[in-house]
């Protein structure tokens, strides 16, 4: 790891077990996560728990949510620390939930420094835990030493579902610690097409909140570590239809 053990800054409160809004209300979803460094085992993906030389400087993500749809922009500049190399980087799709069976991702592309770069796709070598990955779009990437590269990953999706009717959308930050030392910053940014502020039944961790959507800011932090560096953004929202629903069962709060 680089410098002290890790400097952690954020805005928002300390975020809620990973997974338990989900585990709790049956939910199924589409799911996906930063670009991650994986081995290719067997013809399968596997997550590095520390790629050894490659940082993630920074990562910038913007998401579009509405009813139908999740739009999702990201940008990671990424940084070799160690001699020339070929790297395999991922960015995994999958379904959550104990009785997963949302869509995959309707479309995913690629681009390093601003060219299109075809992606292949390897399943899971290990499909346990919470992050129980169908497969992931794969691509590699050669660093010099000592350079930098944009890669830019764009994906379009369908919301998650709960038992209630109530909708979501996941991020997840955690696969960004395959990278070595800590992330250097992120930035994430949800913005709405159709949903109403009110309709948002929560969010975790809690982000800063105005006219135009949801941000979180994070600086030199390690997803899932012991600081409690948050492994996920975590957003549900009830349109009211399904509210209604759920409140003439009975059973809403």
């Amino acid at each position: 790891m680089m410098g002290d053990r890790m400097r952690f800054m954020r805005l928002g409160r300390v975020p809620a077990t990973v997974g338990m809004l989900c585990l709790l209300l049956g939910r199924a979803s589409t799911v996906s996560a930063d670009d991650g460094g994986i081995a290719n085992v067997g013809g399968a993906a596997t997550l590095l728990k520390d790629q050894g030389h490659i940082r993630m400087l920074s990562e910038v993500v913007r998401a579009r949510v509405s009813t139908k749809t999740i739009e999702v922009d990201c940008v990671f500049v990424m940084e070799n620390h160690g001699p020339a190399d070929t790297v395999l980087i991922g960015f995994p799709d999958r379904s959550s939930g104990a009785d997963a069976n949302a869509s995959p991702m309707r479309s995913f592309r690629s681009w390093v420094d601003g060219v299109e770069v075809p992606c292949e796709t390897l399943s899971d070598a290990e499909r346990t835990g919470d992050q129980q990955w169908s497969y992931w779009w794969t691509k590699r990437v050669p660093f010099a030493a000592g350079s930098t590269r944009v890669i830019r990953d764009h994906y379009v999706a369908e919301p998650g579902y709960s038992v209630d009717g109530s909708q979501t959308f996941q991020y997840v930050l955690e696969t960004g610690a395959s990278w070595a030392g800590t992330i250097g910053s992120a930035e994430i940014v949800v913005t709405f097409d159709g949903i109403s502020s009110h309709w948002i039944r929560s969010v975790d961790p809690e982000p800063i909140r105005d006219k135009t959507g949801l941000h979180w800011s994070f600086r030199d932090f390690e997803p899932g570590s012991e600081d409690g560096s948050p492994k996920t953004i975590d957003l549900m929202w009830w349109p009211p239809d399904a509210r209604k629903r759920w409140v003439r069962g009975g059973d809403a709060e």
